[in-house]
């Protein structure tokens, strides 16, 4: 499911998305997508107390259709793959008209935890920023915040913050720039950017190319995650683009696509991502919007203020 929405967000970033594909191959697309959804009754070895948390998206149809198997986290909604869901939904032009709003809200608050941030899914131990941002995302993009906490979410965002002045995955822990945009888009959508203690974090990571972490050599997709938080914190005026266009054709490969660095093969997040970047300084390109990394067209178009 990432792969398609990352697939869906490069196309659009360029304005190839209309002419990519036949009007077949866009219905195929989404029912798919609808076919990876999770309602309620679903599985039969999920007590009813908690069917409602197994509610969303899955990742993918790897496993067959739902109940097809006996491995259970197969017919399990993930809160990561239901973001990229209702994102690609949107992308083919789908009206979301078959989207179980009501289960996949109550979905996330089975799965935000008593910190404030969300699991990813029920059954694990995981749980981080990125889940808070999806979690956010889908509330923003469905119109409908009754299954976040916000405050909670708030205050475990804000406890992320590192003695550098960034963001990271858990409180104390490294900075990192993918958790980082992970928290201020998440706070912005939430309409808490107020609550950060210093808003001039995003641009001490730049280095012709964003870096993800103190030390490390630039990375291509941090022109998206590092990149669009200063967006968000009204820092575009703060880039000099020149370093950063430099490095992003550098990583393009020869048969196409941009892979992490220069060398390296490309795939799909490097490319979106590096491409989304660079449409930051590029007016032929279409306008996204930092916080969904959707068209901003599409989101005043059809996304719920």
């Amino acid at each position: 499911m990432t792969i398609a929405h990352l697939s869906l967000v490069g196309l659009a970033a360029l304005g190839r998305l209309e002419s990519a594909f036949t009007e077949a191959e866009r219905h195929g697309m989404i029912e798919w997508i609808y076919e990876q959804q999770v309602h309620p009754a679903t599985s039969n070895s999920t007590s009813n107390s908690s069917s409602l948390g197994i509610c969303g998206f899955r990742g993918g149809s790897l496993f067959g259709p739902h109940n097809s198997g006996t491995y259970e986290a197969s017919n399990l909604g993930n809160v990561a793959s239901t973001y990229s869901a209702l994102s690609s939904l949107l992308l083919l032009g789908d009206d979301l008209g078959r989207v179980n709003r009501r289960a996949i809200i109550g979905a996330l608050r089975y799965l935000q935890l008593p910190s404030g941030s969300f699991a990813p899914h029920l059954g694990t131990t995981e749980s981080d920023p990125r889940f808070i941002y999806c979690a956010c995302a889908v509330s923003r993009i469905l119109g409908d915040w009754s299954g976040v906490d916000q405050g909670a979410a708030t205050r475990y965002i804000v406890g992320c913050t590192g003695y550098d002045g960034g963001l990271s995955q858990a409180p104390l822990q490294e900075s990192h720039g993918g958790h980082l945009y992970c928290c201020i888009a998440s706070l912005a959508l939430m309409d808490q950017l107020d609550a950060l203690p210093d808003r001039r974090l995003g641009a001490l990571r730049l280095n012709q190319g964003y870096q993800g972490r103190i030390g490390k050599l630039p990375d291509v997709c941090y022109s998206f995650w590092v990149g669009a938080s200063v967006e968000i914190l009204g820092g575009h005026e703060m880039v000099d683009p020149s370093g950063l266009e430099v490095f992003t054709l550098s990583c393009e490969a020869k048969y196409g696509g941009v892979a992490k660095c220069p060398g390296n093969h490309p795939d799909p997040l490097h490319a979106a991502l590096g491409i989304v970047g660079f449409a930051f300084f590029r007016d032929e390109l279409p306008r996204m919007e930092p916080m969904l990394l959707l068209p901003e067209e599409l989101v005043r178009a059809k996304v719920p203020v």
